[in-house]
């Protein structure tokens, strides 16, 4: 009708800008009374000005004859509108075989009140047959069938799946049916690696958007998804999920322009946000460029989400859906035509086998009884080995290859590798060339490699979330893995040197302690009562329908742990005498680490201990303390047994305080402000009366 404007975008705000525009245009194109001259004849003036005003009535009228038609189009635009959106209303998918209800008028009409997505729908034969071709899966499981379904029904959707539950396949085969591409935000370029390797084994076009990418990969990536947006042919080469990072949607303001045309041109089949709970400052994960993704569902309103994550407590699942503006949620069993369609897994994995190994003091000793558990468990399977640090990785990778005689075949991971090795190294552990990979937690969230058997962590890590997550990578074909923490009290007081100066996460360090000391508690109920407490999980998230929250699994190391090999002792005496100690070495200004607290309390070094020294210029002072006057005389056990009695973490949440020096150190035994040792002699005791394994 005109030219200069799209009709499809004209809207109310639209036609008072273009009213404004008009004006403008008038005005620098029209000067009001320029025509003749003050000295011409009257009659010619006259004349002229009467010329000037047939003109501006003129296209006064063209103007409101124009303004006439903007309003009629934009009438039949929202008629057109409304029209669609009420068709959408009624546009229910039916599963199949599902009875519908009587509408109440009794006009006969079918009525459909809520939807249950774990049934068989009229796309489900399809996405079947297409996750057999494609990624060589029979059966659907957890709930997977349920986020398919709701996927291809285009509903936003949260799903908390446990880790290796399967939930990259939730949206990767539905992007396979439905056209257009699908946006996959994840915060690692590690996942992203391994995800794109694994869809282009199974010959799906897939991309990802790092600043790894090369220049001409670039190109050519902007050239398929600027021809999608065009809706030009792109020779069977449709990009059907594109991998991006967190900040790519956040600083980069031409790839959301590629967006917002991928959008327009209804190519923009929907977002998936990976480790949503990273959105929220009450997850454990927080990232700041996560939570500017709010402005996705600002710029694409009718693009579905579908937020993933491992775990998603309630006050993280409020704070996620205010923040991506999503809408309240639904069961996906009975799930209203309006709301965010949830779905939930039991967080426990029955394939998983957890145990907790004493780490020898010695690190040759250490590596050595990796090497052999490795030969002999798991001599050719995959395998993970988390370490705390970049250093610790890249020993441990060499000295299993050395002690193995090069039958264990390693490989390095961790942040100062380079991405090019960093690719590599998937490929090769992909195809089996390496077998074993020495990694920090750069080798991070979502690794999706089905036959990993085992992952070890060599030293105790910051917290249970990330201990269960990061174990949670083996296993995730279904079949028997196993996931050993090798543990020592010293590798705590490193740790807590390394968090010296983060205070909540010093907090997190106390159930890590708590789990790895524990010699009874199955290793299930201890992580069910964990995460209900520190998430706010509801202990339901790890019943399944074998096993009730609280049953014993039957085939952690505390459940098959023979009882002969437990050995039991009171040690509330020893308890006692070392708070005494303690607090005596408080009082004339003592500061020591924890294992110079348990030498002194065992009367090592004839009892002395520094005092002072803590200024500059201040000199220390060697104080003598009478073990006998203080205490009752010193603690009648080994150092080995005394901390295989003791747990370790009995110190940290309150007992006492580390000082933040200027660099990190072993930490300095001193009370916590205004804290009155005696008050921790029950809970204390309470601790230490726990069983420590012999040998």
């Amino acid at each position: 009708m005109f030219d200069g404007y799209d009709d499809d975008r004209v809207g109310s705000d639209d036609l008072a800008e273009i009213l404004e525009l008009s004006r403008e245009e008038y005005q620098s194109n029209s000067v009001v009374g320029s025509s003749g001259s003050v000295d011409e004849p009257s009659y010619l003036r006259k004349q002229n000005l009467n010329g000037e005003l047939n003109k501006i009535e003129r296209e006064i009228s063209d103007v409101v004859q124009h303004i006439k038609q903007l309003r009629d189009l934009h009438s039949d635009l929202l008629q057109q509108k409304s029209k669609i959106e009420k068709q959408l209303g009624e546009v229910q998918p039916t599963p199949n075989g599902m009875k519908r209800t009587m509408d109440r008028k009794g006009k006969g009409k079918a009525k459909q009140d809520s939807i249950d997505y774990t049934l068989e729908f009229d796309w489900s034969y399809e996405l079947k047959a297409r996750m057999k071709k494609v990624f060589g899966i029979d059966n659907f499981r957890l709930c997977q069938q349920g986020v398919c379904n709701a996927n291809m029904d285009g509903r936003d959707i949260v799903c908390v799946m446990p880790t290796g539950g399967g939930k990259s396949l939730t949206y990767q085969l539905p992007a396979l049916l439905t056209p257009g591409c699908t946006l996959v935000v994840s915060p690692l370029i590690s996942l992203i690696t391994d995800q794109i390797l694994h869809l282009r084994e199974a010959g799906v076009e897939a991309v990802m958007l790092t600043g790894g990418t090369s220049k001409e990969e670039l190109r050519d990536i902007n050239s398929r998804l600027i021809s999608m947006a065009s809706s030009k042919g792109v020779n069977g080469r449709e990009i059907k999920l594109c991998y991006v990072t967190p900040e790519k949607i956040a600083k980069n303001k031409n790839f959301l322009s590629m967006l917002e045309k991928l959008a327009n041109a209804g190519k923009l089949a929907r977002v998936v946000i990976d480790e949503a709970h990273c959105v929220s400052q009450m997850g454990h994960d927080y990232r700041p460029d996560y939570k500017k993704l709010s402005m996705l569902r600002q710029l694409f309103p009718r693009v579905p989400i579908l937020a993933l994550s491992a775990t998603c407590p309630n006050k993280v699942l409020e704070d996620l859906l205010k923040i991506l503006n999503m809408k309240r949620t639904v069961d996906g069993n009975d799930a209203a035509a309006e709301g965010t369609v949830y779905f939930s897994a039991p967080l426990y994995r029955k394939n998983l086998h957890y145990s907790v190994l004493p780490k020898p003091s010695s690190s040759n000793k250490v590596l050595e009884i990796m090497s052999d558990y490795i030969l002999k468990n798991h001599k050719n399977s995959s395998g993970i080995i988390y370490c705390l640090a970049k250093k610790d990785a890249e020993n441990v990778a060499e000295e299993l290859h050395s002690y193995s005689r090069g039958q264990i075949k390693t490989g390095v991971y961790h942040a100062d590798v380079p991405d090019s090795q960093k690719e590599s190294l998937h490929v090769r552990w992909r195809k089996g060339e390496i077998k074993v990979v020495c990694a920090t937690i750069a080798f991070g969230l979502g690794i999706d490699k089905g036959n990993v058997r085992f992952v070890l962590h060599h030293s105790i890590l910051k917290s249970l979330d990330g201990f269960y997550q990061e174990s949670g990578r083996a296993g995730r074909d279904g079949q028997d893995a196993d996931c050993i923490l090798y543990y020592r009290p010293q590798d705590a007081t490193r740790l807590s040197a390394i968090m010296f100066q983060e205070t909540q996460a010093q907090q997190k360090l106390h159930p890590i302690l708590r789990f790895a000391q524990d010699l009874q508690e199955c290793r299930k109920i201890q992580f069910a009562k964990y995460f209900s407490v520190s998430s706010d999980l509801s202990m339901a998230s790890w019943t399944t329908d074998d096993t009730d929250a609280l049953a014993r699994c039957g085939h952690c190391d505390n459940c098959i742990r023979p009882p002969e090999t437990v050995d039991q002792r009171d040690v509330t005496i020893e308890a006692w005498q070392i708070l005494k100690i303690a607090a005596a070495v408080q009082r004339q200004g003592g500061r020591l680490t924890l294992n110079g607290l348990g030498d002194l309390a065992r009367g090592m070094g004839g009892s002395a201990f520094d005092t002072g020294g803590t200024g500059k210029g201040k000199a220390k002072e060697r104080t003598t303390l009478d073990l006998g006057d203080v205490a009752g005389g010193k603690i009648g056990l080994s150092k080995d047994r005394m901390w295989k009695h003791s747990s370790w973490s009995c110190f940290f949440p309150g007992i006492y305080r580390s000082p933040i020096p200027q660099t990190p150190t072993p930490s300095m035994f001193t009370w916590s402000q205004g804290h009155r040792p005696y008050d921790s002699l029950e809970s204390l005791a309470r601790i230490w009366r726990r069983t420590g394994a012999l040998g």
